[in-house]
């Protein structure tokens, strides 16, 4: 088979995904690389890899809009497919101004970059994590057109496994498809892992996800982040790399100020932590509330599966200004971007009525056995809701969409009439114990085993991962494409 490898600025995937290139090869594939950068091309090793490749900074200076293209793909929302990196570069300030003609330009030059190199190529599949970003999205567009099967690889909410994302907009109907199977009796649970699933639950207000564990942003430290080997050799390439044309280079602008904002804005957060702390309530055990988990900002969860309500005050203003009477909402910070918002964001929310901010290391759990319900864009909170027997009110797009206790905010100038009703009629009991079970079962049928940190830091520890993962992932694959 071709494989086309996407490699561009996520911290440390090169790892993962250049031992996995090197084992397909090694099986007699055809392995390509789309390069975002050069200077991607110089931090994620690809030419020690031995693949050929297209860098697409390159590309997209010498592309002249291409209309016909374009109008081919009208029928997608491909205005959509720019917003993650917009919103990375609001956060991160790598684009500055831009006109109209660059984002044009840029649309174009991503349409024609992938149809090129999939149809040169004759790719079948391609290799990445789930549709994260515009590089990613627009060559998920393009598989969609060319029927290429795109294999993003991600973590997911149950421990020690993973699975494969197809569609970022539609990760629930892989899960949805087994969970009817389940209850209409056209698929059995095998035992162990009906067993599983029953321990899972049991023991749900102990566990939390394998991404908590890998991602490391509640670390606050400004020495323990930026004082190691991996920021000085960034700091290096960056030099490196300062004459390049960092205006076509769109995810990754200039690398030395981009590594700057970065870092001024660990410090930035490092400064304001104290601040922040005092603004924080504690639980009242009188209340009654819904529960409103903050999400971290930029990632895929706001940008790609919540893009509407990426402005989280304005989504919250909105739930305290229709809320049923009596009901309290409870904002609970997130624990890897407390004091990444601004102060002003903080006091915006401290002068909203029914608002009661709390702390990121507040018990989630127990606040959510406590509340009436959550309201969610697409927060892990909401799931473990649904194990915990709770309401769920939903803005975004995520797999557990379809569970018969979430109620999808499709209107939001409709919110109290949904809030007001859903809690008023609210069944007294849960939704039961085997059908909990048999969402959880098919979630775990969907997934796959082993815990996926694309994160590694060295290439030895990533190599073994890629041992253990590339039997399952060739497996899908082999499934996918046949």
């Amino acid at each position: 088979m071709n494989f086309l490898v996407l490699s561009n600025g996520a911290p440390k995937y090169h790892r993962f995904f250049n031992g996995f290139s090197k084992k397909l090869k090694s099986d007699g594939h055809n392995v390509f690389y789309a390069v975002d950068s050069h200077v991607s091309l110089d931090e994620n090793e690809v030419l020690d890899n031995e693949v050929e490749y297209k860098v697409f900074s390159d590309y997209f200076s010498r592309h002249e809009i291409d209309e016909a293209m374009l109008r081919e793909y009208g029928e997608y929302n491909i205005n959509y497919a720019l917003l993650s990196d917009h919103d990375r570069s609001v956060e991160y300030g790598i684009w500055g101004e831009r006109s109209n003609e660059f984002y044009e330009k840029l649309k174009s030059a991503l349409l024609c970059y992938f149809s090129e190199i999939i149809v040169e190529q004759k790719i079948d599949v391609v290799l990445y994590e789930n549709v994260s970003n515009s590089f990613a999205y627009f060559c998920w567009l393009v598989c969609q057109e060319h029927r290429v099967k795109y294999v993003g690889l991600t973590g997911n909410r149950l421990p020690g496994r993973f699975w494969i994302t197809d569609n970022p907009l539609k990760e629930h109907e892989p899960v949805q498809a087994v969970f009817e199977k389940i209850r209409n009796g056209r698929v059995e649970v095998p035992e162990e892992v009906a067993e599983w699933c029953r321990d899972y639950l049991s023991n749900i207000e102990s566990i939390s996800p394998d991404y908590m564990k890998f991602n490391n942003l509640d670390n606050v430290s400004i020495s323990g982040k930026y004082f190691k080997k991996d920021k000085l050799e960034k700091f290096v390439s960056g030099v490196r790399h300062v004459n390049d044309d960092h205006y076509h280079s769109y995810q990754r602008g200039n690398p030395l100020l981009f590594s700057w904002s970065l870092f001024t804005r660990s410090v930035k957060r490092k400064m304001k932590i104290r601040r922040v702390t005092s603004m924080y309530d504690q639980p009242d055990s009188g209340d009654q509330f819904i529960l409103y988990p903050l999400h971290f900002h930029p990632e895929s969860s706001t940008s790609i599966l919540s893009g509407s309500y990426l402005n989280e005050y304005e989504v919250i203003r909105n739930v305290a200004f229709n809320l049923p009477q009596g009901i309290k909402l409870y904002v609970k910070d997130h624990m890897s971007a407390f004091g990444f918002p601004s102060l002003k964001f903080y006091r915006q929310l401290k002068g909203l009525p029914n608002v009661k901010l709390l702390p990121p290391d507040a018990p989630t759990k127990k606040l959510i056995k406590s509340s009436r319900a959550v309201i969610t864009l697409t927060s892990t909170v909401g799931y473990e809701a649904l194990l915990l027997g709770k309401q769920v009110f939903l803005f975004g797009e995520v797999f557990y969409q379809f569970h018969e206790d979430v109620i999808k905010i499709e209107n939001p100038a409709k919110l109290h009439e949904l809030l007001y009703e859903a809690l008023a009629n609210k069944k007294n009991e849960a939704s039961s114990y085997q059908y909990t079970i048999d969402f959880l079962a098919a979630y775990y049928l969907s997934t796959l085993p082993g815990s996926l940190n694309l994160m590694m830091d060295d290439n030895q520890q990533a190599g073994a991962l890629v041992d253990q993962l590339y039997p399952h992932v060739m497996d899908y694959i082999d499934r996918a494409v046949s």
